[in-house]
């Protein structure tokens, strides 16, 4: 039996469909800065659904921790790139 994958490795599997999504809509003609605000509105939109669900909507604490927790990611990603584009850690 092939063993589950990491929860790690689920996620970044999952960036690599959105990553192909947002490669294809540019592929199709589509501006980068366009494609680029509608996958970080409808991840802010599923974030919302998440905290508030269908019917609601994030008041300014909510929207405080919800861009807290994109820092936090958009920082550990912004960490592994480092590791790999610069492992001798110059600037």
């Amino acid at each position: 039996m092939a063993d589950t994958p990491s929860r790690d490795e689920q996620i970044l599997s999952m960036i690599d469909e959105f990553v192909a999504v947002a490669n294809r809509l540019k592929d199709e003609g589509n501006d980068t800065d366009l494609v680029n605000a509608a996958f970080m509105l409808a991840s802010g939109n599923y974030a919302t659904f998440l905290a508030a669900g269908n019917q609601g909507y994030l008041k300014e604490d909510g929207i405080r921790k919800i861009a807290e927790a994109y820092k936090h990611n958009l920082t550990l990603l912004q960490d592994l790139k480092k590791a790999q584009f610069n492992p001798d850690g110059k600037n």
